[in-house]
């Protein structure tokens, strides 16, 4: 079931289910809370699960008269969801864009974070890695889909970010999500690539967990390479047979990390 909550006259969507410590879940590009529809049942049974939608994202439309789109202003948001509802420090996991949003609250609230989990994390810049050029991609399909290519621009963003040929073998469900969700690569492809300081990264003491496809395209397993070197208290651990979106590809084992590293960590 999806609930509703406004902060300063925007109102979030997310749902929620299961006791016990909370675990927040952060999507990533041309998703919402239904990316998460293989973790939650199984997660609930030992936490309470939270799953947010972004602004901008389904069920909202993109629209920016509501509000900036960038890696800042969905960070602060977060913030806000746990400061108003959740109202405790979590546990916060985020997926590849959602990994940026995930390590930049981390680093400006660790007092909020009880662990970092970042699944194939991307969208940001670390130790001059990847380079600014990696990105045009998202700025010829986000001119694809303002084009009404949409079509064309989904299919280049979904192979560049998870390999060649995976749009075609999308679920259906999965598609659905990403056309509902097409405008805002019309946002990100604007937005300003993050820059995280190694210094930063190496500051940040809550326990963190790298979770890895074990196909997954560059830019990702090199982005983990890095944050393996420079955070603190880190554990890494790769999904088989899965690319980006392993957590999709390989729930039974994506779930079962996640479980026993939180419950280690908790």
């Amino acid at each position: 079931m999806i609930k509703e909550l406004k902060i300063n006259n925007y109102c979030f969507y997310y749902t929620q289910k299961g006791t016990g410590q909370p675990l927040l879940l952060i999507h990533g590009s041309l998703c919402d809370i239904r990316y998460w529809k293989k973790q939650i049942d199984f997660l609930s049974q030992y936490f309470s699960v939270y799953a947010l939608s972004l602004r901008h994202y389904w069920p909202n439309n993109f629209n920016l008269n509501n509000g900036s789109f960038s890696i800042k202003q969905h960070s602060d948001d977060v913030v806000l969801f746990i400061e108003h509802l959740i109202k405790s420090p979590v546990h916060l996991l985020g997926h590849s864009r959602g990994g940026a949003v995930s390590l930049k609250v981390a680093i400006n609230k660790p007092c909020m974070i009880k662990s970092l989990i970042l699944a194939d994390p991307g969208g940001f810049i670390i130790d001059n890695y990847p380079s600014n050029n990696r990105d045009e991609f998202r700025i010829i399909a986000a001119e694809l889909i303002a084009n009404n290519k949409l079509e064309e621009g989904l299919e280049l963003f979904i192979n560049k970010v998870s390999g060649n040929q995976t749009w075609e073998k999308m679920v259906s469900w999965f598609k659905n999500m990403v056309y509902d969700n097409a405008d805002t690569l019309l946002g990100q492809s604007k937005e300003e690539i993050l820059l995280f300081s190694k210094e930063k990264i190496s500051n940040m003491f809550m326990p963190s967990l790298l979770i890895g496809g074990a196909i997954s395209p560059d830019p990702y397993p090199k982005i983990l390479d890095k944050l393996q070197h420079f955070l603190p208290k880190n554990e890494r651990v790769t999904i088989h047979r899965s690319s980006h979106g392993m957590n999709i590809g390989n729930p039974k084992t994506f779930n079962e990390k996640v479980h026993s590293f939180i419950l280690k960590k908790a």
